[in-house]
């Protein structure tokens, strides 16, 4: 039997440290409000630093124009501060060759930077604690029960925001999920001997580190199968099967020519489950919708010049009165609104959003369907 006395008392309680999480911490503790942000991992970053995805999306159209500011634009700049990036000329960088807001970075330092990013903002941080169950009064979120190596505590919160990737929080509260379907992935990062040469290292780190990055599936070619994450044995088999074809390409290279510098520490899985919100996000281009939250782009090769809105009723469910999503579990359909809420400067705007959201809602003793629309 849980023991209900409090370990803590926040006035928002964010579950999980990838992108969306980290925004919406911030976000939230930015306007004041006590904020603990619980990571199951060891690591900030989610997908962006453990999953090794280490490229940060543009922030703008295609044609120039930004899209994405706010908490994103802090953050793809955090992402360089420390090490290399592959920012174009335009947005302040040295590279000639692309032109759009965006840039390659190191997910490790990315990672440390992330920990004085959340800490520096008054944030009180919770590494290898696993949100298991949150606790709920009808449809209200009372706090979240944890377990770490301390054992099993209860965190208390008015509002809490589910940032975990998969909706795990948000399914366990009782709030209608759709499950999504993913493409087998996985890269590795790791340096070729021959790339380390003097002649290489004259140019920059970054060609060796995005040479070092292996995606299988050959950019996910028709007829491949795709994977749907309902338990941990999918898990386990999408990282073994990852593992197990790596491996099989490692034994045909010379055995002194290479090293692994890093393994993906979680599944890199983009689309696992979403919310059913009060409202989708369809990234329908140009349309108006009237509680925006905030402009983005599309990052796809065939998104230049696309301009979307985001809808806050994508960020809740209307019948939960004190529970809101971020990142890529906001309520949008299977299609381009998945693809493009999935990625970094669209889970920062989210997250910043229902940080800022949590805050309204606490301050003016209302529900989160209730908060003033901002935009």
């Amino acid at each position: 039997m849980m023991n209900k006395n409090s370990s803590g008392e926040f006035d928002v309680i964010v579950v999980g440290g990838g992108i969306a999480g980290v925004s919406a911490a911030v976000s939230a503790a930015r306007c004041r409000k006590s904020v603990l942000l619980i990571e199951k991992s060891v690591n900030l970053g989610g997908l962006a630093t453990n999953g090794l995805i280490s490229w940060f999306e543009p922030l703008c159209d295609g044609n120039g124009k930004q899209m994405v500011f706010g908490i994103s634009e802090e953050l793809i700049q955090l992402a360089i501060k420390y090490c290399f990036d592959t920012l174009p000329v335009e947005w302040g960088g040295k590279n000639t060759e692309k032109h759009r807001y965006a840039s390659r970075f190191s997910p490790t330092v990315f990672s440390m930077a992330l920990d004085e990013f959340v800490i520096s903002n008054g944030v009180k941080l919770r590494f290898d604690t696993y949100a298991t169950y949150p606790v709920m009064e009808g449809n209200h979120c009372c706090g979240v029960i944890c377990e770490s190596i301390g054992g099993q505590e209860y965190f208390k919160a008015d509002v809490v925001i589910d940032a975990t990737g998969d909706a795990s929080i948000s399914q366990r509260a009782g709030i209608p999920t759709v499950a999504g379907e993913n493409f087998m992935t996985y890269m590795a990062h790791f340096f070729d001997k021959e790339k380390c040469s003097p002649e290489e290292h004259s140019n920059t780190l970054r060609k060796w580190e995005w040479v070092g990055s292996d995606l299988f599936g050959n950019g996910h070619p028709n007829g491949m199968n795709k994977i749907v994450c309902n338990s941990a044995d999918d898990i386990t088999d999408y990282m073994l099967y990852g593992k197990r074809r790596l491996l099989e390409r490692l034994k045909t290279k010379d055995r002194n020519s290479f090293d692994i510098m890093t393994l993906p520490a979680m599944p890199q899985m983009r689309t696992i489950r979403h919310i059913v919100g009060a409202s989708e996000f369809n990234a329908i281009d140009g349309m108006e919708v009237p509680d925006s939250i905030g402009n983005c782009g599309d990052f796809r090769p065939n998104g230049a010049g696309k301009h979307y809105q985001m809808p806050y009723g994508a960020l809740y469910n209307p019948e939960f009165d004190n529970i809101l999503a971020c990142g890529r579990i906001i309520s949008a359909p299977v299609g381009d609104g998945w693809e493009v809420a999935r990625v970094i400067p669209v889970c920062a705007l989210t997250g910043e959003a229902a940080g800022k959201a949590a805050a309204a809602a606490i301050d003016g003793k209302c529900q989160v369907a209730e908060v003033k629309v901002f935009g």
